[in-house]
């Protein structure tokens, strides 16, 4: 009698990676924004075991929280599929839009702003082809960056613009 395949068990060694700089720009009006972060959050399967699964895997972000600094959350949209290589550093895809995200007036400096960027948290299922089996598994993974990013600009009666750059860390 053959023995049963077994299906491959989801890796703990896929976190949060970081691409390169963080950077956005709201355009305010009525005290509401829209914040779109691009190109700097990643999958890093680097530490993974590569000879479990087949090198070339498929990522769909299912979800996407922003998180401000005085604790308001927004939901984001333009969540996408792409692939990646198993055992590197790979962009996460799609761009994570955030709208209606709440500006107070103010001066917007360096070194202190009204309201900023802290943290963005996304869902992501990682399909992968186990080996020997070739059995497919997808695993839901939810990664977290926290954001040292700082604006310049001005909201004044609820208008004006704010450019946010900074970067990104994996949380622990």
């Amino acid at each position: 009698m053959a023995a049963a395949s077994q299906q491959p068990a989801c890796p703990t060694c896929i976190k949060a990676g970081v691409l390169g700089p963080v950077t956005s720009q709201a355009i305010v009006l009525g005290n509401k924004g829209s914040l779109l972060f691009a190109g700097a959050f990643g999958l890093d399967s680097r530490t993974c075991n590569l000879n479990l699964f087949q090198p070339l895997y498929t990522s769909l972000v299912t979800s996407a929280t922003l998180t401000m600094s005085n604790g308001a959350t927004y939901t984001g949209s333009g969540l996408g599929t792409g692939t990646g290589t198993f055992g590197q550093l790979g962009a996460l895809p799609g761009s994570f839009l955030f709208t209606n995200v709440s500006f107070p007036n103010g001066t917007y400096l360096a070194n202190s702003n009204p309201v900023r960027p802290t943290k963005i948290t996304i869902t992501v299922n990682v399909v992968l082809i186990g080996l020997p089996s070739l059995i497919s598994i997808t695993c839901p993974q939810t990664l977290t960056w926290n954001l040292n990013t700082f604006g310049i600009g001005t909201v004044i009666f609820g208008a004006g613009t704010i450019n946010y750059s900074g970067s990104a860390t994996p949380a622990p």
